[in-house]
């Protein structure tokens, strides 16, 4: 709720820019924890930051496209979580075939990478009848509804607590599965981790995928 409310008032492309941009170095600097408080501390900051991201690009891409291709548009983005998760096993088998820390530091780089590509080539989608007629303050002054109306709003509407609790149901243990599955398969079954991890990914992942 609250990167939500961020994304109402500011850029979105620079929350998104940012958010990946921070996820990227605290996965590399992973690479480097040596106790448990560091990657505790890390995690969460990388909580944090994973969470700017998704109502700002769910945002942009719902104002980029009309109601023919808006749920196409957000389908296709949604469906890229579900291959990272599918994918995200393999980083496992990357960790048994040279290092945990060799793994962190290649997929930090790599998203680093990626959030200057962004930074070039994402453009924050503005109204033009609006950027003609008024400066930026103006439009936020006016466009803007104040936080307590807002939530207002939100809360009194009973689909929004139909989806919440849709999407709340199936998460629950949804989560629970997918975190353990990899422990699971590799000291109940006997199977290698760096096996283990992408088998548990790809099922579940897999089946989202082409749902």
């Amino acid at each position: 709720p609250l990167s939500g409310i961020i994304a109402d008032r500011v850029n979105r492309k620079w929350l998104i820019v940012v958010s990946l941009f921070v996820w990227s170095v605290v996965t590399f600097t992973m690479g480097y924890a040596t106790t448990f408080n560091q990657l505790y501390w890390l995690r969460a900051l990388m909580g944090v930051s994973e969470a700017l991201y998704i109502p700002a690009g769910l945002s942009l891409i719902a104002d980029y496209h009309s109601s023919k291709t808006r749920s196409l548009a957000i389908g296709i983005h949604m469906t890229g979580l579900y291959m990272g998760q599918a994918l995200g096993g393999f980083g496992a088998t990357i960790a048994d075939k040279f290092s945990w820390q060799q793994a962190f530091h290649s997929f930090g780089i790599i998203g680093i990478v990626y959030s200057v590509v962004l930074l070039l080539f994402l453009k924050e989608k503005k109204n033009s009848t609006e950027t003609e007629t008024a400066t930026l303050k103006s439009i936020l002054v006016k466009t803007k509804t104040p936080l307590l109306k807002g939530l207002g709003l939100l809360f009194t509407n009973i689909s929004f607590w139909i989806i919440l609790f849709y999407f709340a149901v199936p998460s629950l243990p949804g989560w629970g599965v997918k975190n353990w599955l990899p422990t699971l398969f590799s000291q109940n079954l006997g199977i290698d981790m760096s096996m283990a991890g992408p088998m548990s990914t790809i099922t579940i992942a897999a089946s989202s995928f082409l749902g």
